[in-house]
């Protein structure tokens, strides 16, 4: 190394090679550069590889082809419950008494509404729009009184009702409310104890709306629980799904109907349903 005319060091003398150190420095420096292009290159490629390659969410397959996984799982529903309505053919062919006979006919008519309801349900895939029509209230909660009867007979719970005179209309998915109203009487069947229960139902006219009360003298809701009951998975029941009540108040808004709860620790528990009234075409 040698000083320069100017004054400043030259790493370079005239005639000689660079010093071992000054090559090596080079050397690593341009080896980093190097190697700090082909990493961002490399995670540009990751990139990309992630982008094209990235698997579709569960959610979005779904919407891709509706309705498969639900008709997969009524399939496999269907398969369980053929053995049953097998083994209950085999039970109804042998030689019962009376009292044991009224317990296969529980289970094949629950067995039958079990598979009416599978086919209902596949069947509202395929429809585009709700179907509506024109109900008598009255004869609407006979029909799901009669739907309950085995719930209500193993319970024994007595039923009393007092139905406006005269005929109340409404317009609405008729399957759709029965299974709503299906599911505040078997909460209520449920909340009452056996042999004491009391079921009782109302309609009446209020206005242009037609109201349906379902009250029963169950153990009722407390005050906390009261403002989460239609919340989705929210129970209290051993071995329920929280799903009834959630289901029961899509269906009611969805046919423009509202309602409203009283309950209370100890004294039972009163659904006010409220309905547009139609008059009969």
């Amino acid at each position: 190394m040698e000083i320069s005319a100017n004054g400043t060091l030259d790493a370079k003398p005239s005639g000689q090679n660079p010093p071992r150190l000054i090559t090596q420095i080079i050397g690593e420096t341009r080896d980093k550069t190097a190697m700090i292009i082909l990493e961002d290159k490399l995670a540009e490629q990751r990139k990309i590889s992630l982008q094209k390659f990235k698997p579709v969410a569960p959610s979005k397959m779904l919407q891709k082809r509706p309705g498969s996984f639900a008709s997969a799982l009524v399939h496999e529903v269907r398969n369980p419950l053929s053995n049953i309505n097998l083994a209950v053919d085999i039970l109804d062919s042998a030689s019962l008494d009376e009292e044991h006979k009224i317990f296969v006919d529980v289970i094949k008519r629950g067995a039958a509404r079990i598979n009416n309801i599978l086919s209902e349900f596949l069947l509202s895939l395929k429809k585009e729009e709700i179907h509506s029509e024109i109900c008598s209230v009255n004869e609407l909660l006979e029909e799901v009184l009669a739907l309950n009867k085995d719930r209500m007979l193993l319970k024994n719970v007595s039923v009393s009702k007092d139905y406006t005179h005269g005929e109340i209309n409404i317009l609405v998915n008729k399957e759709e409310i029965k299974i709503a109203l299906t599911n505040i009487i078997i909460n209520a069947i449920e909340a009452m104890p056996a042999e004491h229960g009391s079921l009782n139902l109302y309609t009446k006219n209020l206005n242009d709306k037609c109201v349906i009360e379902i009250q029963d003298n169950g153990i009722g809701i407390s005050e906390t629980n009261l403002k989460n009951i239609f919340d989705p998975f929210f129970t209290n029941k051993y071995g329920g799904m929280g799903l009834g009540l959630s289901t029961t108040l899509d269906i009611l808004l969805s046919n423009c109907a509202t309602l409203d709860v009283h309950s209370a620790e100890g004294s039972g528990t009163c659904f006010t349903l409220f309905f547009n009234q139609v008059a009969e075409v």
